[in-house]
């Protein structure tokens, strides 16, 4: 496998430019556009990524939280959350994918970032997290179940699960689904976002979705 090229590129959030290296010539990278396991979804930045982005950085400081980015691509949200306190962990089942995010964090002088090269269909990690980030992820019904498994043993207790789509209909039907394993508070957000070099579409509603589990109040019931 060659080395993976990258370039770099800015990414406005919330009126600020940030510097970002994606994959420097994705048509490069795909495999068999019959097997979705070598279509490089995860070489550049969706509009969901850029709407969780901007979320976390125009919430609160994240000091002291730990954060695990799944399916994290070039991790965007991972490195806001790191430039907001956090220290996080990004997770990818494409080693190239975790280059981009480690070289990402180094962009962002982030020193408490690291990978975590896993597949949810074989996911050990038993670490928990306070946030787990899933941007535009839960769309492949072959990969919900696992995804969904991996979701309920990343999260700690009173922890929360971070999504954010386009408006997908899978993904409203997998969150709604996801809720029914345990006792889930939700908040929803509308974040709009404008990818002004796309010139297919350059505006999108992103869904965010937070879901903090309280398995204590399933004791109650």
């Amino acid at each position: 496998m060659k080395p993976l090229e990258k370039k770099l590129i800015w990414i406005e959030i919330c009126g600020k430019a940030l510097p970002l290296y994606v994959a420097g010539n994705v048509a490069d990278l795909i495999g068999d556009p019959a097997d979705p396991d070598q279509v490089p979804c995860w070489a550049e930045v969706w509009p969901a990524a850029r709407g969780l982005a901007a979320y976390f950085l125009q919430g609160p400081l994240l000091d002291g939280k730990t954060v695990l980015e799944l399916g994290a691509g070039v991790g965007l949200p991972g490195v806001i959350c790191g430039l907001r306190g956090a220290a996080v962990t990004f997770s990818d089942f494409q080693p190239r994918a975790l280059s981009l995010c480690e070289a990402n964090a180094r962009l962002h002088r982030l020193d408490r970032c690291r990978p975590l090269l896993a597949d949810w269909r074989s996911y050990s990690c038993s670490e928990r997290f306070d946030l787990v980030l899933a941007s535009d992820i839960a769309y492949e019904p072959r990969l919900l179940p696992f995804l969904k498994a991996v979701l309920l043993r990343a999260v700690k207790p009173g922890g929360s699960i971070y999504f954010s789509h386009p408006g997908r209909p899978v993904t409203f039907s997998f969150i709604q689904d996801l809720q029914t394993t345990g006792t889930f508070s939700e908040e929803r957000f509308l974040i709009p976002v404008t990818v002004p070099e796309d010139p297919i579409r350059s505006s999108y509603k992103i869904n965010i979705h937070r879901l903090q589990w309280n398995p204590e109040e399933k004791q109650h019931d």
